[in-house]
């Protein structure tokens, strides 16, 4: 019997996902809701064998954010840890070695755009539509809305986005760097199954050292962020060590090319 009531978790080979399971509801956030996504977010962490982790919501909706009705049965406390823990969540999924894709479709607002904020990779369909409603129902974002989101569309954007409220298509959510491709909805499962066989050819060590320092380097100056550099370089060059396969076959036309036909050109179209 599954553990989980409110999202399905699937184990495929090397890929995980997470799937949203209150489409009644538009797929929002409750509490036991809540707690299920940190336990399948903590149990993917410790799974050494996963590569790929994608989020997507049930039905046609990703995920509303937080069941606004869930709030009137709290006490005075509780709006503290579960905005602890969902920090907490959107901290792992961020450091998650694996690579992380959220597929959208529908309904994308609230802590369901936090959560995207987290991510590698953003796909979305171009019905998918975001949003910050917060400021509507009393409340504040918890878990991102604020911090991460100005990260990406920078202070003037994620202020009107915050203090309005309003919603925005895809193609502005695009525009504002918070999704990689747009796509229809009946093409997401084809794109998020493109992007996983294109990433998973790339050698996982490479990978994890990449997005290691992609995520650490972030919000630190350059000379510092620079520093972790050096001691990634793949110094090991014995033959036939992960560090040197890609620079042999570089050396080698045939395997050179063979290496670059998907990527050098993928989502160019």
């Amino acid at each position: 019997m599954s553990q989980y009531k409110h999202i399905i978790f699937k184990r495929e080979g090397t890929i995980t996902r997470i799937t949203f399971n209150r489409p009644q509801v538009h797929n929002a956030l409750d509490r036991e809701m809540s707690e299920e996504l940190a336990n399948a977010v903590r149990a993917v962490k410790k799974d050494r064998e996963c590569r790929f982790l994608v989020f997507q919501g049930a039905g046609d909706t990703f995920c509303a954010g937080d069941d606004i009705k869930d709030f009137l049965s709290w006490n005075d406390d509780d709006p503290y840890w579960q905005c602890r823990q969902y920090q907490e969540t959107a901290q792992t999924i961020e450091d998650l070695t694996c690579i992380t894709i959220a597929a959208v479709d529908g309904v994308c607002t609230g802590g369901g755009l936090e959560l995207t904020l987290t991510c590698d990779f953003v796909i979305a369909t171009d019905r998918s539509r975001w949003g910050m409603p917060e400021i509507d129902w009393d409340i504040t974002p918890g878990w991102g809305g604020v911090t991460r989101l100005q990260k990406f569309a920078g202070r003037r954007k994620t202020k009107e986005w915050n203090l309005i409220g309003q919603l925005f298509d895809a193609k502005t959510a695009e525009r504002y760097d918070l999704i990689n491709r747009i796509c229809k909805p009946a093409d997401l499962n084809k794109e998020v199954e493109a992007l996983i066989a294109v990433v998973a050819a790339k050698n996982p060590v490479t990978l994890r050292r990449s997005k290691f320092v992609l995520n650490k380097s972030a919000d630190l100056p350059v000379p510092a962020a620079m520093a972790f550099e050096v001691p990634l370089q793949p110094f090991d060059s014995k033959p036939g060590r992960f560090a040197t396969d890609g620079m042999e076959d570089f050396a080698k036309r045939e395997t050179r090319s063979a290496r670059r036909k998907v990527s050098k050109t993928f989502w160019q179209e």
